[in-house]
C-alpha cells in the first residue's frame, strides 16, 4: 500500500520516540523516499525500525533544507543504504559531496524540478535567515490528489502551497509537516490556516507548527485535519 509514515517529530505513538525535528517515510509503488532524517541517527534508527521497516530499502532521501533537526539522521542512512539519490538545495549540495561516498549521489536542486514522474521539488525558496538560506518541498502525486511535503516551512507554508498549486495546475489533497508558526499568536495561525485551506483540503500539521498551532489547525480544518506525529501512517491510495 502506498503510505507516508510520520518516522520523526516532537511528538510520537509509543512506542516511537518522540524529539525535536522531522521525518517522513514516503512509501511508493516504485520509490521509497525519506524526507528529511530528523536530528538524532538513534532516535531515526529506532523509530524506523518501530515503523517495521527495513533502512536499506530506502531509495531517495530529500532534504528539505540544511539544519541540524532535519539533517541529524543522515549519517545513518549512508552507513546503511549502500546506493541512494539525495536530493538538496542547490548551495547546500555542493557542501556535502565531499563527506559522501561515491555510492551516493548528491542531486542539487534550483528551480521547480520533475524528480521522478510522480515527484516533484517546488525548487528552492528564500528562508528569510542567514543559514540556511534556501528550503524547497516535495509535491508527490497520488491516487488521492497532490500532497505537499513541507519541512520546516521558513518561507511561509501560504506561499509553498501557493507554489506547489501553481506547479501542478490544482489544488493539494494534503499539506504535511512542519509550519513554522510555533512563534506566532493565536490570530496569526487562524489567518494562515483560512488562507492555507484554499490551496488544500486535508492538513497534518506537526514539528515546528506548534501546540497552539496544532490547536488552531484542528479548529479550522475539522475533519479535513489529520493528527499528524511519529508512528502515524496516511494512506495515499483508495483502501
Amino acid at each position: 500500500m502506498e503510505r507516508l509514515t510520520i518516522v520523526y517529530d516532537n511528538r510520537a505513538v509509543a512506542p516511537f520516540k518522540a524529539d525535536w525535528g522531522f521525518s517522513t517515510l514516503i512509501e511508493l509503488e516504485d520509490q521509497v523516499i525519506l524526507f528529511d532524517t530528523g536530528a538524532k541517527p538513534d532516535v531515526l534508527e529506532h523509530n524506523l525500525k518501530c515503523a517495521d521497516f527495513p533502512i536499506s530499502s530506502i531509495d531517495a532521501v530529500f532534504i528539505s533544507h540544511n539544519h541540524w533537526d532535519h539533517v541529524g539522521g543522515l549519517p545513518l542512512i549512508v552507513e546503511r543504504v549502500e546506493h541512494f539519490e539525495l536530493y538538496m538545495p542547490e548551495p547546500d549540495c555542493y557542501g556535502y559531496e565531499e563527506k559522501l561516498p561515491e555510492s551516493v549521489v548528491c542531486v542539487p536542486v534550483s528551480a521547480p524540478t520533475y524528480l521522478t514522474q510522480r515527484t516533484i521539488s517546488t525548487g528552492i525558496m528564500l528562508t528569510g535567515l542567514e543559514e540556511p538560506e534556501y528550503e524547497h518541498s516535495l509535491i508527490v502525486a497520488t491516487q488521492m490528489g497532490p500532497v505537499l511535503v513541507v519541512g520546516c516551512s521558513h518561507p511561509g507554508i501560504v506561499e509553498i502551497a501557493r507554489r506547489a498549486v501553481s506547479i501542478v495546475g490544482e489544488n493539494l489533497f494534503l499539506t504535511v509537516g512542519g509550519f513554522h508558526l510555533y512563534k506566532s499568536t493565536r490570530e496569526e495561525i487562524e489567518e494562515v490556516a483560512k488562507e492555507l485551506s484554499r490551496f488544500t483540503e486535508f492538513v497534518a500539521p506537526c514539528h515546528c507548527t506548534g501546540e497552539l498551532g496544532i490547536e488552531v489547525f484542528a479548529e479550522v480544518f475539522g475533519d479535513k485535519f489529520i493528527d499528524a506525529r511519529a508512528g502515524v501512517e496516511i494512506p495515499l491510495e483508495e483502501v
